[in-house]
């Protein structure tokens, strides 16, 4: 039994208050898929910049983000992941007043090497993605803004030494 002497002081807020202090983020899982050769798959996406992407999205309510990104995974390409996926980087980008005001929290996972087989059989949405790619890192390096880049290279050094990396990207450099 506790004595009300141990008792902490009432929090000094509502809990509308509170909550209202706290960082805003939208969270979002993701997958390294390479070939055989090691060269990264990509999706291209249908929507503004039409940034080359890796097949993932934002979590749903319910869901963990190993959930997610297998989830994201099948809507976008139809392939099948079958966890546990290893998690390869933590990613951390900062909010940005002008275009996204929200931070994203981002877990990349490993989703595998594929076969030739599956990659063939990769199946877009139509409403997201209007093609993929299979490149080696010094074409994508070339396609891909500095900081999208510098996420799928954290990830396959994350894949290559066994250690999940974090990254944190700043609003002046993009996400």
């Amino acid at each position: 039994m506790r004595d009300a002497s141990s008792a902490g002081r009432p929090f000094p807020l509502s809990q509308a208050d509170y909550l209202a202090t706290l960082p805003k983020a939208t969270i979002y899982a993701c997958v390294l898929l390479t070939d055989g050769l090691g060269r990264v798959v990509q999706l291209r996406s249908v929507f503004r910049d039409r940034s080359w992407q890796l097949p993932g999205g934002n979590m749903d309510p319910g869901e963990d983000p190993l959930r997610t990104a297998v989830r994201e995974t099948h809507e976008e390409t139809g392939l099948r992941l079958h966890g546990p996926l290893p998690l390869l980087l933590m990613h951390y980008a900062r909010a940005d007043s002008r275009d996204a005001p929200l931070a994203k929290v981002g877990f990349c996972f490993d989703g595998g090497t594929l076969t030739e087989r599956q990659i063939a059989g990769i199946r877009l949405d139509p409403q997201e993605h209007h093609r993929y790619a299979v490149e080696d890192w010094a074409t994508w390096e070339r396609l891909m803004p500095r900081d999208a880049y510098r996420r799928i290279a954290a990830m396959a050094e994350a894949r290559r030494t066994g250690r999940t990396g974090l990254l944190v990207t700043e609003p002046h450099l993009g996400a």
